[in-house]
């Protein structure tokens, strides 16, 4: 079997009989004595790599710190009394761990597994640079003219000393375009997101502006605030229509001079942080009502994205069906498949919860199907519902362009073969069935020029 594995123990027998039994089991294999001299073997070709914990220089629990970011299967190798330390490496990122003595028929049957799982992810990644490549604009996909209209707007403010605010429906990808500005404005600082719906209002100010020591009761020490760690960087503030009116007249002078005190405090704070904020409502209609000021909705609104719900573009949504499948197929270690009809379903579907819920349907199937291949039978109910609401209307839709007449013919004739099929064949049951007499039966028949024999049965 192909798989390039390096091995990396101390002990020479040890290391010696795992080399040879590898070997024996196809694969490349690569033997070291401390991570330092392995290190300059790792790379993207290593499809996985045993390690002891207990290395001369740096030992194990480093060294799966160190290469978490190279995606590589680490199996930990440990004395029965290291086993804590094990334990303590998988939380680090290691797949999988075995005391010694190695169980040899374990440890071939684990890597066996790993190799494959290994495989199907580069290939899967490579189906998706053929499949989605064109698609994906900083890791963000799209192909609707919507969306193209979105990137672009992204792309040329993502610079630019303006506010941001992101409008659309529930589960349309509004933090994810905010992320998207963030990567595209090349700011050193961190991005980060504020739920204003999800804290209440006297913690979200103390969320947002930090507080100095004996603030009030519980502030026991100095606290930075979110704008204060975005300095640099990107905040952006999801759900902002729900912002109570006294942090909106705060918030206000913020936007307008960049600057702030903590609670508690008296010394001003300057920030150079770019300002995105989100929301499902309709913040003119929240103006109009008194619930948001005008004010602040100009100075927040400097820059305008509305990102359209998923059943307005439905390119995206069969882009997005093949990019979770993939994900899916990567998780679970084999391919995913799905029905023709699933996906037709899956495109005319009105998607209330956008992208959240179309992703949530895909993990579902994914997990319920039988033989990695999704069929209607691993849809929630409400979606089999809307299926045979779908076939109907596709009925009615292939009758629009009869006269009565001819419709009514069309009608008839189905449900004669129908009729039929369930009677095997025979005419008099299948009269029985309709409610009509064998001699009404016989004449639509010979009408209609219906076969009755295997091709109805």
């Amino acid at each position: 079997m192909d798989g390039n594995i390096i091995i990396i123990e101390d002990d020479p027998g040890v290391r010696f009989f795992l080399e040879e039994a590898l070997k024996d089991e196809g694969y490349s294999v690569l033997s070291f004595d401390s991570y330092e001299s392995a290190l300059k073997k790792i790379g993207n070709n290593i499809d996985l790599i045993l390690m002891d914990i207990s290395l001369p220089g740096k030992d194990g629990l480093a060294a799966t710190e160190d290469l978490k970011h190279y995606g590589i299967p680490i199996i930990i190798i440990t004395a029965y009394g290291t086993k804590k330390n094990a334990v303590e490496a998988i939380k680090r990122g290691a797949a999988d761990f075995f005391i010694k003595p190695v169980p040899l028929t374990d440890l071939k049957v684990m890597v066996k597994r790993f190799i494959k799982t290994r495989e199907l992810k580069k290939e899967v990644e490579a189906q998706a640079k053929e499949l989605l490549g064109p698609h994906i604009f900083y890791g963000v996909i799209g192909r609707s003219q919507a969306m193209k209209e979105v990137f672009k707007t992204a792309n040329k403010i993502a610079d630019k000393d303006l506010t941001v605010l992101i409008t659309g429906e529930t589960g349309v990808g509004k933090e994810e375009i905010a992320r998207l500005i963030h990567r595209l404005s090349g700011r050193t600082g961190e991005y980060i997101a504020v739920n204003c719906a999800s804290i209440p209002d006297n913690l979200l100010e103390s969320e947002l502006f930090g507080y100095e020591k004996g603030a009030f009761t519980g502030a026991f020490q100095k606290k930075q605030g979110k704008f204060e760690i975005a300095n640099r960087g990107t905040i952006c503030l999801d759900e902002i229509g729900e912002m109570s009116p006294y942090l909106q007249a705060k918030f206000l002078r913020v936007v307008e001079n960049r600057e702030f005190e903590r609670l508690g405090g008296t010394h001003r704070i300057t920030i150079d942080t770019k300002i995105i904020s989100t929301t499902n409502k309709n913040l003119k209609e929240a103006i109009k009502k008194g619930d948001f000021r005008e004010d602040l909705f100009f100075r927040l609104a400097q820059t305008y994205i509305y990102i359209p719900p998923l059943r307005e573009r439905k390119e995206d949504i069969d882009i997005f069906i093949d990019k979770l499948l993939l994900d899916m197929s990567k998780e679970v270690g084999s391919p995913i498949t799905i029905e023709n009809n699933v996906r037709e379903l899956l495109l005319n579907y009105t998607w209330p919860g956008n992208i959240r819920e179309l992703i949530n349907v895909i993990k579902r199937a994914s997990v319920m199907c039988d033989n990695y291949h999704i069929t209607i039978d691993d849809l929630p109910l409400h979606l089999k519902n809307f299926r045979s609401g779908l076939d109907y209307r596709l009925k009615m839709q292939s009758y629009s362009d009869m006269t009565l007449d001819e419709a009514i013919s069309e009608l008839e004739k189905k449900m004669i073969i129908e009729a039929l099929k369930k009677a095997k064949g025979m005419q008099a049951k299948a009269a029985k069935l309709l409610g009509i007499s064998e001699r009404s039966i016989w004449y639509r028949v010979k009408k209609y020029g219906i076969d009755t024999g295997k091709n109805n049965t």
